[in-house]
């Protein structure tokens, strides 16, 4: 992979979180209230609203929901292609030497970043798809190249100490979130603050380590760059 295209991966995945920080905060405002845990309440509950529902063309209380669905899908949008595939499709090369795992997250994460566009766009054109299905389905792949990801980072002594921690702590609260989705989606257990919560907080954690990775590997990039320079 070369520099041009890493920096322009940095660049996008950058843009991506600053985005979907803007498009997701305007949805939650004008999201009508709601959700399953609390069907009085009056606004989007960061502890007890999914992230989901704030794609909901009509919430689960069948409040219209139309200007904050397609904010919100806009805004999953430009996660998914804007910060997810750049990471999972050029930061490995930059990451490891070790070809076949390099491969194996590349596109681990890229069929999860092809199944995860499914929710969005099942919105924005009102398509019925089977959500937790779909959800199951990206999320397995998803975390498993994240896991991945963070393993290379683990044992990379260039990447700091911070980001490294920030990853660990994402991987296991999205593993506790999983956990918890099982049991409720698919073993009846009964539906809690701690599912939609472990989400939120899981998925600050993993913008966090995104921009965390953008910033070692900009380091990197500008001293490749200036090795070559001087080489040449």
């Amino acid at each position: 992979m070369n520099l041009t295209y890493l920096r322009w991966s940095i660049i996008s995945i950058r843009l991506s979180v600053v985005v979907f920080l803007a498009l997701g905060t305007l949805s939650a405002y004008y999201y009508p209230g709601g959700n399953y845990i609390s069907e009085t309440a009056q606004s989007y509950s960061f502890w007890n609203n999914f992230l989901c529902d704030s794609i909901r063309n009509i919430t689960c209380t069948g409040q219209y929901n139309l200007l904050g669905a397609r904010l919100a899908s806009l805004a999953m949008f430009a996660l998914i292609f804007g910060g997810f595939f750049p990471m999972f499709f050029a930061f490995p090369y930059h990451l490891s030497k070790k070809r076949h795992l390099n491969s194996t997250i590349r596109w681990l994460g890229v069929a999860a970043v092809g199944v995860s566009a499914l929710l969005p766009l099942s919105s924005l054109f009102k398509i019925p798809l089977p959500h937790d299905i779909i959800v199951v389905i990206a999320t397995l792949p998803g975390l498993t190249a994240a896991l991945l990801l963070i393993f290379t980072t683990l044992i990379e002594t260039s990447f700091n100490r911070w980001v490294k921690l920030i990853g660990s702590l994402m991987m296991i609260i999205a593993m506790v979130n999983l956990i918890f989705y099982l049991r409720i989606k698919w073993f009846g257990s009964p539906l809690t603050s701690l599912l939609p919560g472990t989400q939120k907080v899981a998925l600050l954690l993993c913008l966090g380590w995104m921009l965390g990775l953008t910033a070692t590997l900009n380091s990197k990039r500008i001293e490749r760059g200036a090795l070559l320079a001087t080489s040449r």
